[in-house]
């Protein structure tokens, strides 16, 4: 969406990004749920409330038309579909509107398209299957970015609609082992995983000799972040001996952060930098020995690559979506989300590593981060499907 204030990442603009750069001719079409205008104002009055306590980015300004613009030169057709109650289905006739819309745009520019991928369940999978229809021989991808369980409340008739889709593609190992306990192993799939600008990976070599002592953390401040937990779980493991823990974010936790920052007593220990923009958080992560993120809910977490770039030991939710990609002990480590007891004794075991082992785990975790870089996270999408 063209819109300054959107404070989530545009995961799918990077995978559209670079389609361009190889020369594929891409058409991206941004379907919106519109509410009545007092959704908008609740919203604007609790929308930190809103992200805390859900994780997503919540919209204050939706437009009320359909817009066409342009980002990084990839035309954007952006259409709002009007609806009553959060997390239902639109109407046919509203479904029908939008589809005309599209329909009407490709036949002005005489684009056929040969692949029609979709994110997200509302409304994309209900579209690529009308889609299919009046594209027969395109190739239809559905990317989920959860585990699928809310398929048959929101379609009636789900079957026919997931059986219009060729490719599935999951943004997570654990959505697709999920999915597939519930529907049955499809005959194409891919995990679609996401991926860091190439300049962020840069030539490093760790070096351990003075053990782990400094530690950060990337993100928003929400609670489902679990920062507080990382913050007992330090003061658990070093006590009174020296350790830092650079925050760099912002959100509607941070006030109860400072308040326990200063009741764990490590106000000279803990640095909070703020909102920072994604390079300059860079250089705050290099300086890291380890960074720490252990949230209750995460879908992949970008934040976790760009630390494994820069050779950081890296600490990730166990079963959610970075699992698979950091392998516990050798690129990385996976702990238990709300559990400041197993996240202490995690610390306190990679603290006591030796520094050539630590060496070994920082070495692993810069090679798959080589790995996924936009470039190459893109490329697997698209030849996951043609």
């Amino acid at each position: 969406m063209n819109d300054k204030t959107y404070e989530g990442t545009p995961v799918c603009h990077f995978f559209t990004r670079e389609w361009v750069k190889m020369g594929y001719n891409v058409k991206v079409v941004h379907f919106e749920s519109l509410f009545p205008r007092y959704y908008y104002w609740i919203g604007k009055l609790f929308k930190k409330l809103i992200q805390a306590k859900t994780g997503c980015v919540a919209y204050t300004n939706t437009p009320r038309k359909f817009q066409r613009y342009s980002v990084d030169n990839i035309p954007v057709l952006f259409i709002p579909i009007l609806k009553y109650v959060p997390h239902t289905m639109f109407t046919p006739k509203r479904i029908r509107e939008a589809l005309n819309i599209v329909l009407n745009d490709l036949k002005s520019s005489s684009f056929e398209p040969d692949v029609i991928t979709g994110h997200f369940l509302l409304p994309q999978l209900q579209m690529l299957y009308l889609l299919k229809q009046e594209f027969p021989r395109a190739k239809t991808c559905m990317v989920l970015h959860g585990d699928g369980l809310a398929i048959p409340r929101l379609y009636k008739e789900y079957q026919q609609l997931m059986n219009s889709v060729d490719v599935w593609g999951f943004r997570s190992k654990a959505f697709q082992h999920s999915f597939e306990s519930m529907y049955g192993k499809q005959e194409k799939e891919f995990v679609c995983y996401s991926g860091i600008p190439e300049k962020y990976i840069v030539p490093i070599k760790r070096n351990f000799s003075k053990g782990i002592y400094r530690f950060v953390f990337v993100g928003s401040l929400y609670k489902l972040k679990r920062v507080g937990d990382t913050l007992k779980a330090l003061k658990n493991v070093f006590g009174e001996k020296e350790f830092s823990f650079d925050i760099v974010g912002d959100g509607a936790e941070k006030e109860n952060l400072y308040s326990l920052v200063k009741e764990l007593g490590v106000t000279k220990q803990v640095h909070f930098h703020g909102q920072l923009s994604r390079d300059k958080a860079q250089d705050i992560i290099r300086q890291a020995d380890c960074f720490v993120m252990v949230s209750s809910r995460e879908a992949f977490g970008l934040v976790y690559i760009e630390a494994m770039a820069k050779g950081c030991i890296t600490i990730a939710t166990k079963g959610q979506g970075i699992d698979g990609v950091i392998v516990h002990g050798e690129n990385g480590f996976l702990c238990e989300s709300e559990n400041v007891e197993k996240l202490t004794i995690l610390i306190k075991q990679i603290v006591s590593l030796p520094s050539l082992e630590l060496q070994r785990i920082s070495d692993n975790a810069v090679s798959v981060a080589k790995n996924m870089t936009d470039r190459k996270v893109a490329e697997h999408y698209i030849h996951s499907i043609i």
